[in-house]
C-alpha cells in the first residue's frame, strides 16, 4: 500500500512539475522581466488636455505647415551597452542619446518654437484654429520606458509638450526600477506621472510584430484579427484620437479599417511637413536619429 501511494506521489508530482516547466518556458520573458500583460478590460483612466491654447496670431505669423517629429528610444551616453549596437558596431536607428535630445529641446525652447498638445494638432489639421510658425509636434513611438526617465525631464525643464504611441499590449502592470540593458516599457505608474507633458495614444496592442516574410502584421494578418487588435489597443489607451502605423506599414484595408473605427488621425513614417486639408490617416513625419546632426535637426523643422 505504501509503495502504491509512493508511485502515485511521484507520477502526481513528475505531471505537475511538466506542467509549471511549460508554462515557465511560454512565460519566461514575463517571470524574468517582469513584463505582465495588462488586462483589456482596464483602460488606463488619464486625465487628458483637451483645451486649446488662443494663439492670437496675425495672419502672417500663422504656419502653413508643421513638422511631426518621431522619436523611440532615449538613452544616456553613458548608459549605452552592446545590445545597444547593431553587428556593424552602429547605434540601432531607433535610439537618440539623452545629450542629442537635450540639445534638439534646447533649441526648440530658444528659438520659440511652440510644442503643440495631439488636440491642438489635430484642430489645426482640421484648420479650426491657427498655430504659430515656429510649431511643431514631438511623437515617441512604442512607450519605452526611457522615455519617461530620460525625455521626459528634459521636455518639463523647457515647458514642451509631445505624445507617445503605446504598444498597449506591453504596458507594465507594475513600476520597475530602470535598466538601460533592457528594453523596459513604461509601466500604468509612470505613464499617470507624465500626462502633465505626454498626450498618449495607441500604437496598437500587440501587432507590433512582422510575419516570417518580413511584413508587417497590420497588412499580413486577417482583417478581422487586424481590426480586433488595433481596437483592443485603443480600448486600453482610451482614446481614438491618433494612431501610429508599426514600421510605417498600411493598405488600403488598414485605412479602412481606422475608419470603421472612428480613427481621427493616424500618423506615417513618410517624411514630409503635416499641413491642414491633407488626409488625416497619412500624417507624414520626421524621424529623429542617431546621425541627425543639429545642422540636419534644424533643416527638419523647416525645410519641406
Amino acid at each position: 500500500m505504501k509503495r502504491k501511494f509512493n508511485i502515485t506521489f511521484i507520477i502526481v508530482f513528475l505531471v505537475h512539475f511538466s506542467v509549471l516547466s511549460v508554462l515557465f518556458a511560454q512565460n519566461f520573458e514575463t517571470i524574468a522581466f517582469g513584463k505582465l500583460q495588462f488586462a483589456s478590460d482596464k483602460p488606463l483612466e488619464l486625465e487628458r488636455e483637451m483645451d486649446l491654447r488662443d494663439f492670437d496670431i496675425s495672419k502672417a505669423a500663422r504656419a502653413k505647415q508643421v513638422p511631426v517629429l518621431m522619436y523611440h528610444r532615449i538613452i544616456k551616453s553613458d548608459d549605452l551597452q552592446t545590445t545597444h549596437y547593431n553587428e556593424e558596431g552602429e547605434l540601432y536607428g531607433t535610439i537618440v542619446t539623452k545629450e542629442q535630445f537635450s540639445e534638439q529641446m534646447e533649441h526648440l525652447h530658444e528659438e520659440g518654437y511652440t510644442t503643440l498638445t495631439l488636440a491642438e494638432f489635430q484642430a489645426y489639421m482640421e484648420e479650426e484654429i491657427d498655430v504659430p510658425k515656429k510649431s511643431v509636434l514631438i511623437t515617441f513611438d512604442d512607450g519605452f520606458k526611457d522615455n519617461y526617465i530620460n525625455a521626459y525631464p528634459i521636455l518639463k525643464k523647457y515647458d514642451l509638450r509631445a505624445t507617445i504611441f503605446l504598444i498597449a499590449g506591453n504596458i507594465d502592470r507594475d513600476p520597475r526600477d530602470y535598466d538601460p540593458a533592457d528594453a523596459q516599457f513604461l509601466s500604468v505608474e509612470d505613464i499617470e506621472a507624465s500626462t502633465d507633458i505626454f498626450d498618449y495614444e495607441s500604437h496598437t496592442y500587440k501587432f507590433h510584430e512582422r510575419d516570417v516574410n518580413g511584413d508587417a502584421f497590420l497588412t499580413s494578418k486577417p482583417r478581422e484579427d487586424v481590426l480586433r487588435d488595433i481596437e483592443e489597443g485603443m480600448d486600453i489607451v482610451g482614446s481614438k484620437t491618433g494612431f501610429a502605423y508599426p514600421f510605417g506599414e498600411y493598405n488600403k484595408e488598414t485605412l479602412e479599417i481606422l475608419d470603421e473605427l472612428g480613427l481621427e488621425m493616424a500618423f506615417t513614417i513618410k517624411d514630409g511637413m503635416a499641413k491642414p486639408g491633407e488626409s488625416m490617416l497619412e500624417i507624414p513625419r520626421r524621424g529623429i536619429y542617431p546621425g541627425t546632426t543639429m545642422d540636419i535637426f534644424k533643416l527638419l523643422l523647416t525645410y519641406e
